[in-house]
């Protein structure tokens, strides 16, 4: 029988020829033509064309119930021969924010190729959701950011906890009344390992100073709000931006006070023209997520699954 299986399928589905031919990019009648030459193959007819919509007879119902079965089979199959091309595969696209791409994946990834020096590692900077419809394309592999995303096919994985501490530019009045809770530059670097912590800052104290907040749609900019919030104000915001980094140096030139996640100290040179604030709010910590399609991975995605879940930070 020739192929007829695509466009019975079609007008199974629009329950309508019409519909079905637009869909299809073909004529009604040409439709509507191949559909009766199928049937008449079969010696039975598929549609009940006196109802409205159109509607399936029980030959109908058995054939689109078994070209389901038939196509879920060379899907599974597809699937089984991509898993066999992808055991040799070198390629990882990984998607994350400016931060990790620049600061934090070029050193773990040197590490994992080290382990694994055939493969070849892209980084995407973006968006939460333009990487997120990347991830879910099959243009990355892996996103890593602080959001976790909530689509059912993909799986996450928590693979660090940070903190959001508040940049203040170092000569702001509104520091001389703070000395018990002021980091300087290195002694935040240092607070962990001298355990010379300070106390969290009463976030109102900075209830009139001007913010740099980052642009709606990351995750730091609704927590900033809610910070403030919670700490009994609304911010007095003067730039939006894109970047966290932007906004951290921006905080140097003595433009405003921002909310930063408390790893980037660790990757820049040390300054004395900001300090750091820590806060009292379950909201100032976060984890960051590893995140994947639930497809079955190949032998080198999972490799680096395997390498993140060691090297969790």
């Amino acid at each position: 029988m020739t192929n007829y299986k695509e466009y019975i399928y079609a007008v199974y589905q629009e329950k309508s020829f019409s519909k079905a031919a637009r869909k299809l990019y073909v004529s009604q009648p040409w439709l509507s033509a191949t559909i009766k030459k199928a049937e008449e193959e079969l010696g039975l007819p598929l549609f009940d064309r006196s109802t409205n919509p159109i509607s399936l007879t029980e030959a109908g119902r058995y054939y689109i119930e078994k070209f389901e079965q038939i196509s879920a089979i060379e899907a599974e199959m597809n699937e089984h021969f991509r898993l066999l091309r992808d055991v040799g595969r070198t390629e990882l696209h990984i998607g994350s924010s400016m931060f990790f791409c620049t600061y934090v994946l070029p050193d773990l990834m040197a590490d994992f190729r080290l382990r694994y020096p055939q493969v070849t590692l892209t980084f995407t900077e973006g968006g939460n959701k333009t990487l997120l419809e990347k991830l879910l394309s099959g243009h990355l592999d892996f996103l890593l950011e602080a959001e976790r995303p909530t689509n059912s096919r993909v799986h996450s994985i928590p693979w660090a906890s940070e903190e959001i501490v508040l940049a203040v530019p170092a000569g702001g009045p509104v520091n001389k009344k703070l000395d018990q809770y002021r980091y300087s530059f290195e002694e935040f670097l240092a607070r962990t390992q001298t355990g010379d912590r300070r106390p969290p800052v009463p976030l109102e104290a900075f209830a009139k100073e001007n913010f740099l907040l980052l642009k709606e749609g990351n995750d730091i900019h609704q927590r900033s709000l809610q910070l403030c919030k919670n700490a009994g104000f609304t911010p007095k915001v003067t730039l939006y931006l894109a970047q966290m980094m932007t906004a951290y140096y921006l905080v140097l030139e003595g433009q405003g006070i921002a909310f930063l996640r408390s790893s980037i100290p660790a990757h820049v040179i040390p300054t004395d023209q900001v300090v750091f604030y820590q806060l009292d709010d379950p909201l100032a910590v976060r984890s960051v997520y590893l995140s994947y399609t639930q497809r079955n991975t190949s032998p080198v995605q999972q490799h680096l699954i395997d390498f993140m879940k060691e090297n969790i930070l």
